[in-house]
């Protein structure tokens, strides 16, 4: 038996349970996307990228994406494989991976323990919250094998998720029968990522500046604020620090701060930020920030400098249209 998790904290609990422990190593919710970045021009494509965005080392990307694929490969189809995820955007986009790489290879007992919540502890972020004695409970109670209607869900999500054409991910929500219980509502969170039509800015980004209008505050204070807000993202620290960093990029920057924002080898929360003029301007809906920036930023397969959308709030709109 095989047990695929997201995080060593995860991994590290489930020393008790039958099988060995895989922490995948990703993120589906970041980065240049297409349906089968699985092959080596994917890969080098999105090393580039995460090295320039949050210093990690392409070779290292390179090397764990490889390995892990070689990983995936060299398992015997009738292995047992236990997939842990929770409910947030982060870790469905995971699962929706896996379960399409998974399916490709025919493996045969695919099993998934996931939940959005667990009784006693509020308020419920994730997996990893959770003692070594409780996640063998859930192994032993809400485990359940993974049925081709799941499957199918993750597929045809995988492909609607990385496609240029971001109405997939509305048409695949209109047909969806919800087999995967959190796969809809990750993919709403994702839609908020597109930027207002309001002001240029996606959700998550117009929550910042309206906690930092009139309160500047360090990294570390704002991070925790927001992901209190945004439970349902699974938003790391260095997704964030990245969002951060491409809004005081440019001739207008929307902040500033007085130190660098973590990134892979300096993941320091201290640095203090503010609000700019421009940002306040943004804020208050004086200017629109994509009218006078082009975004080198991945929503899902959607590259923003090539294939502008907008969100109003409830529909997806090409600008320009």
């Amino acid at each position: 038996m095989i047990h695929i998790v997201n995080g060593d904290v995860v991994g590290s609990k489930l020393g008790n349970l039958p099988g060995d422990v895989l922490v995948w190593r990703e993120m589906y919710d970041y980065g240049p996307l297409s349906e089968d970045i699985s092959a080596e021009n994917w890969i080098h494509r999105r090393a580039r990228f995460f090295e320039e965005k949050l210093a990690i080392p392409a070779e290292l990307f390179n090397r764990n994406c490889k390995d892990q694929n070689r990983f995936l490969d060299e398992i015997p189809r009738e292995k047992d494989i236990v997939l842990w995820f929770e409910h947030d955007r982060f870790d469905q986009t995971m699962l929706m991976y896996l379960l399409n790489e998974l399916s490709k290879k025919e493996c045969m007992n695919l099993w998934l323990v996931t939940i959005d919540e667990y009784e006693g502890v509020e308020p419920f972020y994730g997996l990893g919250q959770l003692s070594s004695q409780q996640l063998e409970g859930l192994y032993y109670q809400k485990k359940q094998l993974v049925t081709d209607e799941q499957i199918i869900e993750a597929i045809t999500g995988w492909k609607a998720y990385t496609s240029k054409n971001p109405i997939d991910i509305e048409k695949w929500m209109a047909s969806s029968k919800e087999k995967l219980p959190f796969l809809k509502q990750a993919f709403q969170s994702h839609l908020s990522y597109f930027p207002s039509v309001h002001t240029g800015l996606n959700k998550v980004e117009t929550l910042v500046l309206n906690y930092l209008d009139n309160n500047p505050c360090s990294f570390g204070e704002l991070f925790q604020s927001i992901s209190m807000q945004r439970i349902n993202d699974g938003i790391s620290d260095l997704y964030f620090a990245a969002m951060l960093n491409e809004l005081m990029h440019g001739p207008y920057p929307l902040l500033e701060c007085d130190y660098p924002l973590p990134n892979y080898p300096n993941p320091e929360p201290n640095a203090k930020l503010r609000l700019t003029s421009h940002g306040l301007d943004v804020l208050t809906e004086q200017k629109v920030h994509c009218e006078f920036v082009e975004r080198d930023w991945w929503i899902g397969g959607v590259f923003q400098k090539e294939n502008k959308w907008l969100w109003d709030g409830n529909k997806l709109i090409k600008k320009g249209d």
